[in-house]
């Protein structure tokens, strides 16, 4: 069909070089709707037992409505990223204030090696009627970074349109991107935080008008990218009134980054001198914060519950949200066991960081999942999973209580 080109925004170029030599690009182009229709129309409903694809026909997983859809020719591939976007979305929905869903999904289609013939590893474009869809090089051994820069590069535009509608200014500044891309790596991993830690010991900070002012289209080197994980970090522990999630609309709306930075954040600094030495005492300030990698009771509640419900085909047809007991319960089909392997892994990994309200429960959901062979001692470990659930529950919200009570006798004074 044909298209009709439209002003591209002004951060859009057709290729931008990266630390690891594999070029990464942004752009906007215009598909028709009845493109659209006939794609949806022949891609059907996403759902985790989907079938292997015939005659070509892509398989199709979505991650939540209005939040990722992913179309792919290799089913296992299509669930491979289907289970980043989950985590992409769960880690990076504070850091940018993300609503609990757009109007319409981000579309991302996984396009094999050999039929790939850009220069870029992947694109993100913003369609005229507020869609956008990404295409990602799909290789035999796919890089997570390549997947990561991807789902966020396209998160960032879609807030853009939540925001501001399709408009030309509409970018996602690339400190931004890396920074989204840290934020993810190391909340995912603790270990990865040490490691930033340690990777950035004997670094000068870079200043903040270069991170700010970073451009696509030329290298991209790694002190850079490392400072943009703790600036991010940096405007999060520096936003109690809200001024992060303000400088970050400007920020993707297309405004001029340091008088946007000015405006947002008052009374921090005066000039330029005192705006790094603002930025250079919080770089060091973070980076030598020794915490326990320990998640809070709501955030260890929220991982633990979206892992323990999961969206499957009841009667071949009609989706439909169930528990971990009623999955298992249907696990032998190939895209269901391949989901159920990738939540064993999450909760293992997760098991460390859990708060101690979550600890059991997330202890007798590992359990419940790896003892997917035996349906009697299958139905006595769900058991054990809902009674530690119920109970985290009830010691978070008794906590809370006994909180709030002792905040309000504080306040009323002796």
């Amino acid at each position: 069909m044909n298209s009709r080109p439209v002003q591209r925004p002004r951060a859009a170029v057709d290729e931008a070089g990266t630390g690891g030599g594999h070029p990464v690009a942004i752009g906007m182009r215009i598909h028709s709707v009845a493109r659209w229709l006939l794609c949806l129309a022949c891609l059907g409903a996403g759902r985790i037992h989907a079938a292997a694809p015939r005659g070509g026909d892509p398989v199709i997983f979505r991650s939540g409505v209005g939040r990722f859809e992913i179309a792919a020719n290799d089913g296992t591939a299509a669930a491979t990223v289907n289970a980043m976007a989950d985590e992409a979305w769960r880690l990076l929905a504070a850091p940018l204030a993300l609503p609990e869903s757009f109007s319409s999904p981000v579309f991302v289609r996984l396009i094999p090696a050999a039929e790939w013939s850009e220069p870029a590893a992947f694109r993100v474009f913003v369609e005229p009627g507020g869609l956008v869809s990404a295409r990602v090089r799909w290789d035999a051994q796919p890089q997570g970074w390549v997947i990561r820069r991807a789902l966020v590069q396209a998160l960032l535009l879609r807030l853009g349109v939540t925001h501001f509608g399709v408009r030309a200014a509409l970018v996602a500044p690339l400190w931004l991107e890396h920074g989204c891309v840290g934020w993810w790596h190391t909340h995912q991993d603790a270990a990865q935080l040490d490691a930033l830690k340690q990777e950035t010991a004997g670094l000068p900070p870079p200043s903040l008008a270069e991170l700010l002012a970073w451009q696509r289209g030329g290298t991209e080197p790694r002190p850079l990218s490392a400072g943009s994980v703790w600036l991010l970090t940096f405007f999060q522990a520096e936003s109690p009134a809200g001024e992060w999630p303000s400088l970050l609309r400007r920020l993707i709306a297309g405004d001029e980054a340091l008088p946007a930075l000015a405006t947002q954040f008052p009374g921090r600094f005066g000039n330029d001198a005192e705006r790094e030495l603002w930025w250079q005492t919080g770089w060091h300030h973070l980076r030598r914060v020794h915490a326990l990698p320990t998640l809070g009771a709501a955030e260890s509640r929220l991982a633990l519950s979206e892992l323990a419900r999961l969206v499957v085909a009841v009667d071949g047809e009609h989706d439909a949200v169930v528990s971990v007991q009623e999955a298992l319960g249907q696990s032998g089909e190939v895209w269901l066991d391949l989901e159920l392997q990738r939540r064993t892994t999450e909760v293992n990994r997760l098991l460390p960081s859990l708060h101690p309200f979550y600890r059991n429960p997330g202890l007798s959901l590992a359990a419940a999942l790896a003892g997917r062979s035996a349906p009697a001692r299958r139905d006595e470990l769900c058991r054990a999973f809902d009674n530690d659930w119920r109970d985290a529950l009830e010691l978070e919200a008794a906590a809370a209580a006994a909180l709030d009570w002792l905040e309000r006798q504080l306040r009323a004074g002796p």
